[in-house]
Order: C-alpha cells, then sequence, then structure tokens
C-alpha cells in the first residue's frame, strides 16, 4: 500500500488572522443616551426640592419681634412717661406679631364703654364723650354699662350726652328708653320701638 492510503489529508479550518481585535458592542448608544438623560433630570429636580425645603423651612420666622418701650415708675408708685432722650439701656422686649397686629371684629363697635354717672327720672347730661362727632338732630347709642346692678345706657342726643335707664326719656323729645340689653337699647319715639345698636345712630 501506499503511504497516501495510510495517511489521508484532514481539512483544516481557516485560523483567524492575527492581530485583529473582536469588538463587542452594546446594545445600543441611544439607549445609553436616555438612561443618562434621565438621571440628569432627577438630579436637577433634586436639587430643586432641597432648595425649596429649605427655603420655606428656614427663611420664614414665625415670630419677628417687635420692639416696645417699657413705661419707668417711681418708687412712689406713679408712672413717668418716656423721654424723648435716647436711653442706651439694652434692647426692649420682644412682642410676638399676634400681639400688635390683629384682626378687628367688623360687627363690634368700635365705641368703648363710657363712665357710668348717676341719672335722673329724666337722664342727665354727661360730658365723658366728645360730642362734637355727633350730628345733630340725631339719637346714638354710644356704651352700654352698669351702675349698681341696673344698666345705664350712655347716648348723646343733639351733641349732648345723657346717661339713661330704663323708663327715662330725654327732656324736651319723645326719645324714651323702653329696655336696655346687653348690646342694644329698645327705644320709644313716642309709639313706635326703634332698636339701636352700640355705635349706631337714628334721627327722625
Amino acid at each position: 500500500m501506499s503511504d497516501e492510503l495510510m495517511n489521508p489529508e484532514v481539512p483544516q479550518s481557516p485560523a483567524p488572522p492575527v492581530g485583529e481585535v473582536v469588538e463587542v458592542k452594546p446594545a445600543s448608544r441611544k439607549g445609553l443616551f436616555i438612561v443618562l438623560g434621565v438621571l440628569a433630570v432627577l438630579v436637577v429636580v433634586a436639587a430643586i426640592a432641597v432648595t425649596v425645603v429649605l427655603f420655606v423651612f428656614n427663611g420664614v420666622k414665625s415670630d419677628i419681634g417687635v420692639g416696645v418701650t417699657p413705661i419707668k415708675q417711681n418708687g412712689t408708685g406713679s408712672t413717668q412717661a418716656p423721654t424723648d432722650a435716647p436711653v442706651a439701656a439694652g434692647p426692649a422686649d420682644a412682642v410676638a406679631n399676634d400681639e400688635v397686629f390683629t384682626f378687628r371684629d367688623i360687627f363690634k363697635p368700635l365705641a368703648g364703654a363710657a363712665a357710668s354717672t348717676t341719672t335722673s327720672g329724666t337722664g342727665s347730661e354727661t360730658s365723658t364723650v366728645d360730642t362734637s362727632e355727633y350730628a345733630a338732630d340725631t339719637l346714638y347709642l354710644v356704651a352700654i354699662s352698669t351702675s349698681g346692678n341696673a344698666p345705664v345706657a350712655q347716648m348723646v342726643w343733639n351733641q349732648k350726652e345723657y346717661s339713661l335707664s330704663e323708663g327715662d326719656v330725654i327732656a324736651g323729645t319723645p326719645w324714651k328708653v323702653l329696655d336696655i340689653r346687653t348690646d342694644d337699647v329698645i327705644m320709644l319715639y313716642g309709639d313706635q320701638q326703634v332698636v339701636l345698636s352700640i355705635g349706631q345712630g337714628i334721627s327722625k
């Protein structure tokens, strides 16, 4: 036999070229850019949120103080008003905003209770209110107070102040006090009943 039959040739696979690098590509560059964009947006949103939270919770003070100058007392118990000269003392006591700036109840009258005086059967004139602010020929209820246990209505008529109890009449007029309640007075003008609230006036 011949040598060729004894050693048959085996076909060989081609070898890769030497020096060539095989490149592994990522799934896509587009996906990488999307992930980086989302991360950048999250960082910006987080920075804005932190800034807003710090501004809201640290920037607002709930008690901003308002300085108040105290009135000094003499050893005799009388008070001494502060002078115009500056005092080099320490800072004044702080006052909270809600003690200084409060909302006014629009239904509560501005006029306070006046000092009560004794009245006669037809009422008496007093001088505790500046009556020049009131119109002529108009009856005003200025305040309601008590004298002893009886209620007294402080009223102004024709720019004169009167302290009237129930049943009293303003001299020279048909006005008569019928009933004095806590916030208003029922008056009689002849035979007609009129209700006056504190601070209210009526002309007849």
